[in-house]
């Protein structure tokens, strides 16, 4: 019998979808070997459980801390490995800066040694591939084995010592050698406490891990090229917006945000009925079904976001109940746990310090060095994948 599959592209009935407790995770089914067990592919009480731990890591106050320091020396540091000062490629940049930032989440001790960095961003490139190969444009088969092979190395040559460190520093705690509040913030050191607790197969923890590193780097960096994409725009139209953006951290978020609604990291949300579900916008939906959501269309919807919902305009005033940045970040108990270190906090959240997330620091990095399009080079969409994602951006420095 075939297997029946349920569209959605409405706004409320997105939301709706995201929400239901009953729609569990589907988008990365194709890409099951590597992502089977990840916090994002889990669903019920196991989500629960394991979400309920890690966002102990994902504070604001932590978040403030790398966006005041940590994240511009990041950048800092990847703008002076240019081969070239006066130019570079945004989409390498970004997702180089994330990478370190995202591996110390995920507990990946990198060094300082630069190939061995530049070879675990090409295997992490594999694994991003591979574990959103619903998307892809080539040969499947080929795109996973490839992943699996770079999930190998890269647990033989980074994860295993990262993890020997951890167990090396909790097995001190354990016998009173050191505080247990001096042990490193990251996941691994989370899931390896917890292990028992949560029952956490050793595979599981591994995939874990190389999760955060791909999904921290390459959805971060997709999202501030399209957002450095509109700021040249505008700019094209409205002269001295870069100038005013470099130093209005404020109004930069409202283009991020925009930009945000209009490029979701997936163009479709994927989600497989465990049972039957009626939501509250009145869709049914039957036990099995597969639900496809538009994410795209749910975040253009006109009844938001108003006549002018398809174009970009970092002005746009939105109603109360949906959010600047649309459903791109997800809603309810599958909500990005990155959202605030990514986005921001909205303005209507805003604290007495500002939390503008990492991609406004990072595009404010490169408008402070005089980021323009780049004289005699254009920039590249990545035809291997159905995702909107640029391949290259060159961009040149002028100040």
């Amino acid at each position: 019998m075939q297997q029946s599959v349920v569209r959605l592209s409405a706004w409320n009935e997105a939301r709706d979808a995201l929400r239901h407790r009953d729609l569990r995770q589907g988008l990365y089914d194709e890409g099951s070997a590597l992502m089977d067990g990840v916090i994002v592919n889990l669903h019920g009480s196991d989500h629960l459980a394991r979400r309920r731990l890690e966002n102990r890591l994902f504070r604001r106050d932590t978040f403030l801390q790398w966006e005041q320091l940590l994240i511009p020396q990041l950048i800092n540091d990847v703008f002076s490995q240019l081969a070239d000062p006066t130019e570079g490629d945004m989409v390498q940049i970004a997702r180089r800066t994330m990478m370190r930032l995202s591996s110390l989440v995920a507990g990946i001790d990198i060094g300082a040694d630069l190939a061995s960095f530049e070879k675990m961003s090409g295997l992490m490139a594999k694994l991003a591939a591979a574990s959103t190969v619903v998307h892809a444009t080539g040969n499947k088969n080929d795109i996973i084995a490839e992943g699996n092979a770079a999930l190998n190395t890269f647990l033989a040559e980074y994860f295993a010592t990262s993890r020997q460190r951890r167990e090396h520093l909790i097995a001190q705690a354990t016998q009173g050698a050191m505080e247990w509040s001096d042990l490193p913030a990251d996941v691994l050191t989370v899931l390896l406490t917890n292990q028992d607790n949560l029952d956490l197969p050793d595979n599981i923890i591994a995939r874990e891990i190389a999760y955060f590193p791909w999904v921290g780097s390459h959805s971060t960096s997709a999202a501030l090229v399209h957002a450095l994409h509109h700021c040249f725009t505008w700019e094209s139209e409205h002269h001295g917006t870069l100038s005013e953006l470099a130093t209005n951290a404020a109004l930069l978020q409202r283009f991020v945000h925009e930009s945000l609604r209009l490029h979701p990291a997936s163009p479709e949300a994927t989600r497989i009925a465990t049972a039957d579900v009626q939501l509250p916008c009145g869709v049914h939906i039957p036990a099995g079904a597969t639900v496809v959501i538009n994410m795209v269309s749910a975040n253009r919807d006109p009844e938001i976001f108003g006549s002018t919902a398809d174009t970009f305009d970092p002005h746009r005033i939105t109603p109360t109940q949906a959010p600047r940045w649309g459903l791109t970040f997800g809603t309810g108990f599958h909500a990005c746990l990155g959202q605030e270190l990514a986005g921001g906090l909205g303005e209507d959240q805003q604290q007495e310090t500002p939390l503008y997330g990492a991609i406004v620091v990072m595009l404010q990095a490169v408008l402070q060095r005089g980021g323009i399009p780049h004289l005699s080079h254009q920039p590249e969409l990545d035809v291997a994948t159905r995702r909107p994602v640029w391949k290259h951006y060159p961009v040149s420095f002028v100040s």
